[in-house]
């Protein structure tokens, strides 16, 4: 049993110990008979300062009458505290069992504080806030940063883009078509040739131009491939896993679920090349013998999977390697777009890697 000398005692060496805004309060009954209410016992001048109130304007009076605006019902959790010693919220909210520890914006102290709750005696409740408006606002200026940040590196790819797309235009039009010309008029002089040796030249000029064309051909859809703004996204990726296949001998199926939707080009670019990355990774790191990758569109997400039966890491381990850095890389340009990548691996038995985002655009 605490006597009123030993409370007093403990509730004076808080007051005179803490320099930051301080109130203690006590229950009593509510207005009116009803409910339970807190009133003011004791406040520092930090805590008047902070208000803008005079001790006489808090000291004797209810809580509820002081704070009619407060929307957050901290006198609710200030009286759970002073008569349980916990807040009810569990670990949720970062509180232990004997108190409260909160980070908002609220009508009893303007700004952004810390509101540090406990109960020291039963149906005592003391109330620490801890100014943190300098802090709140560089945390926002970081997260501006970073959505600037994330803003420029999508951006940067859409940049790149659109020059491999000029690039890739030229070597269509103009280099491709010249090459398909030359290498008609070589098929033509070959079957003119009568001589053996000539002929030979020839058909071996032949040769040579055709594995230049198809090699131009190759540079141009791995560049920049036509089909993605001609036919869309799912087509796209289709051929990319078609063209992984033929080319490096891993067996990539591809599968789509559901039904396209518009997505807007730039997040049709950003998507696709993603997905080209995420296959580029698997062949020069994973020394897989499958892909599977599927796209799912949603009425309000589209998810692309792509999953392979490689080597597998450790994702703590890829930090610092190109490969994590590919990785880290994704995640930021999706992140742009308001979706998210989640990754799943395990030594040894492959890798899975999700990436989810919405179809309207994302501010």
């Amino acid at each position: 049993m605490i006597t009123d000398m030993h409370r007093d005692q403990i509730l004076e060496a808080i007051f005179q110990n803490i320099v930051d805004p301080l109130a203690i309060c006590r229950i009593v009954d509510g207005a009116n008979g009803k409910g339970k209410d807190l009133v003011y016992v004791r406040v520092n001048d930090a805590y008047e300062k902070i208000n803008n109130m005079k001790r006489e304007d808090l000291i004797g009076k209810l809580y509820s009458s002081v704070w009619k605006d407060d929307l957050e019902d901290w006198r609710g959790v200030m009286i759970r505290v002073a008569e349980t010693g916990s807040t009810g919220f569990g670990t949720e909210y970062g509180n232990d069992v004997k108190s409260g520890f909160f980070e908002a914006e609220s009508c009893v102290a303007p700004g952004f504080y810390q509101l540090f709750i406990f109960s020291p005696i039963p149906d005592w409740v003391v109330l620490i806030f801890r100014d943190m408006s300098s802090w709140h606002k560089i945390a926002l200026q970081l997260k501006k940063k970073e959505r600037l940040l994330r803003k420029l590196t999508a951006n940067l790819t859409l940049a790149e883009e659109k020059t491999r797309r000029a690039i890739a235009t030229k070597l269509h039009d103009s280099i491709g078509y010249s090459m398909v010309s030359m290498l008609h008029s070589l098929r033509g002089l070959c079957e003119t040739q009568a001589e053996a040796e000539n002929k030979n030249k020839v058909f071996a000029a032949v040769e040579e131009m055709e594995k230049l064309l198809h090699e131009t051909r190759s540079f141009t859809f791995d560049i920049s491939p036509p089909i993605l703004y001609e036919v869309g996204l799912s087509a796209a990726i289709e051929a990319r896993c078609e063209h992984l296949q033929a080319t490096h001998g891993i067996k990539c199926t591809f599968k789509s679920e559901g039904e396209e939707s518009d997505i807007g080009e730039d997040k049709k670019i950003l998507l696709y090349q993603m997905v080209h990355e995420l296959l580029v990774n698997v062949i020069k790191h994973a020394e897989a013998s499958c892909v599977l990758v599927i796209i799912r569109w949603g009425m309000k997400n589209i998810q692309i999977i792509v999953e392979d039966d490689g080597n597998g890491f450790i994702l703590a381990n890829t930090k610092k390697s190109n490969s994590g850095m590919g990785l880290f890389s994704i995640k930021e340009r999706l992140r742009s777009v308001g979706g998210k990548v989640k990754i799943v691996s395990t030594p040894q038995k492959g890798t899975t890697v999700s990436l989810i985002t919405p179809i309207t655009s994302h501010d």
